[in-house]
């Protein structure tokens, strides 16, 4: 590898290049394996940015297994050529509080990749069952505090009004039932620590990383809400039928809750009359659909006004078919 050029416009500017390759964009389809050759070829001449991209294309496992002993070295790689946001997560993934702020040399972030426990980090997290019709589970430690703080992070400068989909098109508009913002994450914009809530996911569920839709990042203020509402695609409205054919129906739900400082903002299910709210770093997950695949009523649910403070969290859909690149 060659002298960093992380910082660069020329630098930025190939690597929003090649990500158009990677998910399609302008109506071309998705080329995984050429973008993986451009970020290649883009590392060897410098570019941390890019090696952070070849770690979450391994993380993932896209155009093959996914393999997170490389997404690590991938990480370590940019964190190496000074990619600051691959040498934060390496802290994160570390759990090393102490280097949250320190950029540190080169040979600082292979120790630190040496430290990270991949075994600890992979191991599926408890969940436990709370409620059988709707299915609702609750698994503790879905992501470290660590992990919170970074998904949290990754909102600033990104977060715009919550969208809601239209009945009639299918398509997000802005609706007073929700009130929160959000911001999502596709494979262009995702990273290493956001994959493994993702991965730590399947591990307690088995509902697989390939059919979790883009995660959303979701912040709460004083007075914001989500009013009662279902996750579920309804197969009786036509505006549906499209996106139900080609991606699938929403099966599941995972809601991680990332920090505590906040009033008010349970998840309700009026329905059952049922609330919770999680500790940072607990998910609430929780099937869309009924032991015959149908879609069930039983799963209305709304995020309560915030209180005081803001509420963050990490949403996940997930879908009962592999997802397209996005």
């Amino acid at each position: 590898m060659t002298a960093p050029s992380d910082h660069s416009d020329m630098d930025e500017a190939r690597i929003r290049a090649i990500d158009r390759v990677l998910v399609g964009a302008n109506g071309a389809g998705a080329a995984p394996e050429e973008a993986t050759r451009l970020y290649c070829e883009a590392v060897t001449a410098g570019s941390g940015a890019a090696a952070a991209k070849l770690a979450v294309l391994a993380a993932v496992g896209v155009a093959r297994p996914s393999n997170w002993s490389e997404a690590l070295d991938r990480l370590a790689d940019a964190a190496e050529l000074g990619n600051r946001p691959a040498q934060k997560q390496l802290a994160v993934l570390a759990e090393r509080d102490d280097l949250a702020t320190r950029t540190g040399s080169a040979a600082l972030w292979r120790t630190v990749r040496k430290e990270i426990d991949l075994g600890k980090l992979l191991a599926p997290p408890k969940a436990t069952q709370v409620h059988l019709a709707p299915g609702i589970g609750v698994i503790e430690g879905l992501a470290t505090k660590q992990m919170c703080r970074w998904i949290i992070s990754r909102g600033k400068g990104r977060l715009e009004r919550a969208m809601v989909r239209d009945l009639r098109t299918g398509q997000g508009v802005p609706d007073p039932n929700r009130t929160a913002l959000s911001t999502g994450f596709g494979l262009a914009d995702t990273d290493v620590v956001i994959v493994l809530t993702q991965m730590r996911l399947q591990r307690a569920s088995a509902l697989m990383v390939h059919q979790q839709e883009a995660p959303f990042l979701l912040s709460y203020e004083p007075g914001q809400e989500y009013k009662p509402h279902f996750d579920f695609m309804d197969p009786s409205v036509a505006a549906f039928q499209n996106q139900l054919a080609i991606m699938g129906q929403r099966v599941a739900t995972c809601l991680t809750y990332l920090n505590e400082d906040y009033e008010g903002g349970e998840t309700d299910y009026p329905r059952i009359g049922w609330r919770f709210r999680g500790k940072a770093g607990d998910a609430l997950l929780f099937a869309n659909v009924t032991s015959g695949k149908q879609p069930d009523p039983l799963t209305l649910h709304a995020g309560l006004p915030v209180t005081r403070g803001r509420k963050y969290l990490l949403s996940q859909w997930i879908r009962d078919r592999v997802q397209a690149i996005v």
